[in-house]
């Protein structure tokens, strides 16, 4: 914890890293592309772990709201669109592999924010989730395709559901989908024109689907319950 107490205060380590994430998506072009991309994975991990229970944290607030959300900002840029490849790597399994892995932890990302502006009070009134639906909206001929992925990749996870170690990822998946597409009118397009069908089809019935062995699960059926309710 003392960790997440210094990174919070240090606005330099914090804006570093998010500036990071940007630079990196689009490619230095000096290094092999999986080793960026394993990058952007381990430091998408790292900002999550930054966020996760540390709400109690006055800093975080602080730094985030900081300079009209400077931060939060280019982090939600930054986020909004996938890893730049090359031609010749398009279908390279390695590296497409890691961008499933990168996917997921930008998921997990999304999440952590999410959360922490949606039940954690210490943002006050300037920080909500409408603010940062604006600012993912901004960057939507990006985040738009983004977004599409993230819901492709919870149809396919829930339709594997015996594997124990994608439920975290399930949950945050249909999480962020979910609140996304009831807070925002371009994402619950993106839901409605092009995933409607497939939703349907792979979401019915959920509590069928994930067995109830954690609170965890009992909380993941009721996210997807939701996420029917906005494209009903």
């Amino acid at each position: 914890m003392n960790i997440k107490k210094y990174f919070w205060k240090d606005l330099d380590l914090c804006t570093a890293l998010v500036e990071d994430l940007g630079k990196y998506r689009l490619g230095t072009g000096d290094n092999n592309r999986a080793d960026e991309i394993e990058y952007l994975i381990q430091l998408e991990s790292c900002l999550s772990e930054m966020f996760r229970e540390s709400e109690h944290l006055p800093h975080r607030a602080q730094l985030l709201t900081a300079n009209s959300f400077i931060v939060l900002r280019m982090l939600l840029e930054n986020v909004s669109s996938a890893p730049s490849l090359p031609t010749h790597l398009t279908s390279d399994t390695e590296v497409e592999d890691l961008c499933t892995e990168l996917l997921d932890n930008t998921t997990k990302l999304l999440f952590e924010v999410l959360l922490a502006v949606s039940e954690h009070p210490t943002f006050g009134t300037e920080l909500s989730i409408s603010r940062v639906v604006s600012f993912l909206e901004s960057h939507f001929s990006t985040f738009g395709a983004v977004y599409s992925s993230m819901i492709e990749r919870g149809l396919y996870l829930i339709s594997r559901t015996g594997a124990a170690s994608t439920t975290l990822l399930l949950f945050s998946v249909f999480y962020v989908v979910e609140v996304l597409g009831r807070n925002s009118s371009l994402c619950r397009r993106v839901l409605t024109t092009s995933h409607l069908e497939d939703i349907r089809y792979y979401c019915a019935n959920p509590e069928l689907k994930i067995v109830r062995t954690s609170p965890l699960q009992t909380l993941t059926i009721e996210r997807v319950n939701r996420l029917l309710k906005v494209i009903s």
